[in-house]
C-alpha cells in the first residue's frame, strides 16, 4: 500500500477512536474538516460541519473567540488552549439538535499545514474534570449558602475582564448588600438572619444566567460577576434583583420579616482597570446606595 495511503488509514483510525472532536479551521474561520463519531455533543455526521462557517454555529460572542484564537495560533505559531462554557440557551445550532444541558469544554488549537493557513481544533469536553476541582475546594464555597466566596470570584473576575480587553467585550460587576441584616438579627435572632441570607442565595442563583458569577462575599453582601454587560444592561439586571426580593420577602413567601437591599453596580473602564479596582468601585456604589437610606441601585456616573 502506498505511504500516503497507510497513513490516512492509520488517522482515520486514530479520528474512530477519539472522543474529543477534531475540527480543522481555515483562518478565515470556515470548517475545513471535522470527526466528531464519539462526541458528547451533538454535532450530527461527520461531515455536516464542512464548509460552515464558525458564525454559521455558534453565536457572535464565541465565533469571535474561537477566530481570535484560529488567529493567534497562526500569528505565535504555538498551541493555544482556552476553556468556554458552551450552553444550549446561547448555541442555537446545538440546541436544535438535542443539545439540553450546558457543559465546559477545553478547545486547543494548533497551527497545520496546507495550501491555506489553517488550525487543527481539538475540543474536548470537560464538565466531569470541572465537577471533580469544584468538589476538591471547599475552601472556596461559604459554609451557609454553599455559594462560592470572594476568595473563588476574585481570580474570575481578573479573567473575565481580561478576555474583555483582548476581545473587546466589556463586564460588570454588582454587590447586593442586605439593608440592616444586623438589626434582623438582634431582633429576630440569627436563624432568622441565616434564613434570610439561604433564601436570597437560592433566588440569586436562580435568578442569574448561565454565564454569571455569583459569590457571597462578605457577612450580608453578595456579588455577580455579570460578563457581556455593560454599564446600562448592568443597573437593569440589578433592578430585576431588587423586584425579586421586594417579592422574596412578601408575607405571603412564608416569613413575616420584611427585608430590601441595596446594590452598587461597576462597569469595566478600559485597560488599565483592575479586578481590586473594579470591586471597589462596586463597593463604592453600593456605600453610596446606603448612605441614600437603602432599598436602592446606584452605578457609576456616565
Amino acid at each position: 500500500m502506498h505511504k500516503a495511503n497507510v497513513l490516512k488509514t492509520r488517522i482515520d483510525a486514530l479520528l474512530n477512536v477519539l472522543s474529543e472532536d477534531v475540527l480543522v479551521i481555515s483562518q478565515s474561520g470556515t470548517i475545513i474538516f471535522s470527526s466528531h463519531s464519539h462526541s458528547t455533543l451533538p454535532w450530527g455526521s461527520d461531515d455536516a460541519l464542512g464548509g460552515k462557517r464558525l458564525n454559521d454555529i455558534f453565536p457572535d460572542a464565541i465565533a469571535d473567540l474561537f477566530q481570535g484564537m484560529v488567529n493567534q495560533a497562526l500569528s505565535l505559531n504555538q498551541v493555544i488552549i482556552k476553556e468556554v462554557l458552551f450552553d444550549p440557551d446561547q448555541i442555537t445550532y446545538l440546541r436544535d439538535r438535542g443539545m439540553s444541558a450546558p457543559c465546559w469544554i477545553e478547545a486547543r488549537l494548533a497551527p497545520s499545514a496546507g495550501d491555506e493557513p489553517s488550525v487543527v481544533c481539538r475540543i474536548e469536553d470537560i464538565s466531569r474534570r470541572k465537577k471533580v476541582e469544584r468538589e476538591r475546594s471547599p475552601v472556596q464555597r461559604d459554609l451557609l449558602t454553599g455559594m462560592y466566596n470572594r476568595r473563588a470570584l476574585m481570580p474570575v473576575l481578573a479573567q473575565s475582564i481580561a478576555q474583555a480587553l483582548r476581545y473587546d467585550w466589556i463586564c460588570s460587576l454588582m454587590i447586593i448588600d442586605v439593608d440592616s441584616l444586623r438589626i434582623i438579627n438582634e431582633q429576630q435572632g440569627w436563624d432568622e438572619g441565616d434564613q434570610i441570607l439561604k433564601r436570597l442565595a437560592e433566588s440569586l442563583n436562580s435568578l442569574k444566567r448561565t454565564a454569571d458569577f455569583l459569590a457571597r462575599v462578605d457577612e450580608d453582601d453578595f456579588a455577580i460577576l455579570l460578563p457581556e454587560t455593560n454599564q446600562e444592561q448592568g443597573l437593569l439586571a440589578a433592578e430585576r434583583v431588587r423586584n425579586m426580593v421586594a417579592d422574596l420577602s412578601a408575607p405571603h413567601s412564608g416569613s413575616d420579616v420584611i427585608f430590601t437591599v441595596s446594590i452598587g453596580v461597576a462597569t469595566l473602564t478600559g485597560e488599565g482597570d483592575t479586578s481590586e479596582d473594579m470591586y471597589g468601585r462596586a463597593e463604592s456604589s453600593l456605600k453610596q446606595a446606603q448612605q441614600q437610606g437603602g432599598n436602592r441601585i446606584c452605578g457609576e456616573a456616565e
